[in-house]
C-alpha cells in the first residue's frame, strides 16, 4: 500500500473499535436523564450524575503518557474491558448513589480507550492527510450518535431500560475483542520534516487550543444532557432528533475534509466553523417550534463539524510522535471536562432561569474561547 494512503487494516480496526465503543455509550446517554427524571431527580442532580463520566477525563493525560510508553494496544484493551463491564452495571442499580460510581468508571474506561485510539490515529495518518484522518476518527463517533439514540429510545419503549443497558454491554465486549487485533503503535516512521520545523519555529503554547476546545465542548455537554428535556419544556418534543440531525450533518460535512480542507489555514477554518456553531446554538436557544429546532441543530452541527477536528489536527502538527499520547490526552481531558461542565455547571442555571438562558450562556462561552484563540494567534501553519 502507498505510504501516503490513509485507509489500511490497522486504521480500520481503530475506527471500528471507536464506533462500537461510542455506540455503546450513546445507547445510554439519551435515556438515562429520562429515567432519572421519572425518579424525581432535579436538573442539577441529573447534570451532576451525567457529568461523573467525564470526571474520569482528569486521568487522560496520564493514560496518554502510558500509551506513549507501554504501547497503544494495552491501553485500548484495558479501556474497552472496563467500558463493557460498567455498561452492564447500569442494569444492576436503580438509585443515584451507585450510579455515580458506575458513571465514573464508565468514563475511565472510555478515557483510556479513546485516548490511545486517538494517538493511534495520529500515528497511522500520513502528515499530508492528517485532517482527513482526524475527521474519519470523528465520523466513527458521529455514526454511532446517529444510530444509537433512536435505537435506545425504541428499545426502552418496547422492552424497558434494562434491555438497552444489556445491549450496551454486549457491544462494548465486541469492541474489546476487536481491540485485540489493534497495533501497539503506528508504523509510519519519521514525521514530515516541515511539521517538525513548525513545532520548533513557533514557540507559542498550546493552551489557547485547549481553551477554545473547552469553550465549544461546553455547548456539546449542555445539549447532550438537556436537549430532550428542553424540547419537551418548549412544547414541541422530539428532542432525540437532535442526535440524528447532529450526527448525519457531521458525517456529511466531515466526509468533505479532503484536500481543500487540508490546504486551508487552520485559523480560518476554526474561526468560520466556530462562528457558525455559535449561530446554531443561539437558534436552538430561542427555538419554539420543531422546524426551528431542527434548523438550529443543523447549523450547530455544521459548525461543530470542523472545530474539534481542526483544533486537534493543529495540535498534532505541533507535537512530536513520542509526546503525542500526552498532548492528545490533555486535549481530550479538556474536551471531556467541557462536555461534563456543560451539564454539571449549567444544570443549576437551567433550574433557576430556564433552558433558553442556559443555552445562551453556553453559546457565549464558546464565542469567548474562539475570540481568545484569534487574539493570541497560536501559530497556524498552512497545509501544502
Amino acid at each position: 500500500m502507498n505510504k501516503d494512503s490513509l485507509l489500511g487494516r490497522d486504521f480500520i480496526i481503530v475506527l471500528s473499535c471507536n464506533f462500537l465503543s461510542f455506540f455503546s455509550i450513546y445507547l445510554i446517554v439519551p435515556i438515562l436523564p429520562l429515567y432519572l427524571e421519572q425518579k424525581g431527580y432535579s436538573n442539577s442532580l441529573i447534570g451532576a450524575l451525567m457529568s461523573m463520566m467525564v470526571v474520569a477525563a482528569l486521568a487522560r493525560p496520564l493514560l496518554g503518557r502510558l500509551s506513549d510508553t507501554l504501547g497503544r494496544r494495552h491501553i485500548l484493551l484495558a479501556g474497552t474491558l472496563v467500558l463493557a463491564a460498567t455498561n452492564f452495571l447500569y442494569a444492576a442499580f436503580d438509585v443515584a448513589l451507585p450510579l455515580f460510581l458506575v458513571r465514573f468508571f464508565n468514563g475511565f474506561g472510555l478515557a483510556a480507550f479513546n485516548t490511545a485510539a486517538y494517538a493511534l490515529v495520529g500515528d497511522l495518518a500520513p502528515p499530508a492527510k492528517r485532517l482527513q484522518g482526524v475527521a474519519a476518527f470523528f465520523i466513527s463517533v458521529d455514526a454511532a450518535i446517529a444510530v444509537a439514540p433512536p435505537l435506545a429510545e425504541a428499545m426502552k419503549s418496547r422492552l424497558g431500560y434494562d434491555s438497552v443497558y444489556l445491549l450496551a454491554g454486549v457491544v462494548g465486549l465486541i469492541s474489546f475483542l476487536l481491540a485485540t487485533a489493534a497495533p501497539k503503535a503506528g508504523k509510519r516512521g519519521p514525521e514530515n520534516p516541515s511539521n517538525q520545523e513548525v513545532g520548533r519555529e513557533n514557540p507559542s503554547p498550546n493552551w489557547p487550543i485547549y481553551a477554545t476546545t473547552g469553550g465549544f465542548t461546553i455547548t456539546i455537554g449542555a445539549l447532550t444532557t438537556f436537549v430532550v428535556l428542553s424540547s419537551q419544556d418548549a412544547g414541541y418534543g422530539r428532542g432525540e432528533l437532535f442526535f440524528v440531525v447532529f450526527a448525519l450533518t457531521l458525517i456529511a460535512f466531515r466526509l468533505a475534509a479532503g484536500r481543500w480542507a487540508e490546504r486551508l489555514p487552520r485559523l480560518l477554518l476554526i474561526s468560520v466553523s466556530g462562528t457558525v456553531a455559535f449561530i446554531g446554538m443561539v437558534t436552538l436557544a430561542i427555538a419554539r417550534s420543531l422546524s426551528l429546532f431542527l434548523l438550529g441543530s443543523f447549523v450547530y452541527a455544521l459548525g461543530i463539524a470542523y472545530v474539534p477536528t481542526t483544533l486537534s489536527a493543529l495540535l498534532l502538527d505541533r507535537t512530536s510522535p513520542e509526546k503525542r499520547g500526552l498532548a492528545l490526552g490533555i486535549f481530550m481531558a479538556v474536551f471531556d471536562l467541557g462536555v461534563g461542565l456543560g451539564g454539571l455547571a449549567l444544570g443549576p442555571l437551567a433550574d433557576a432561569h430556564g433552558y433558553t438562558v442556559m443555552y445562551l450562556v453556553a453559546a457565549g462561552i464558546s464565542l469567548a474561547g474562539l475570540t481568545l484563540l484569534v487574539r493570541v494567534r497560536s501559530p497556524l501553519p498552512r497545509r501544502g
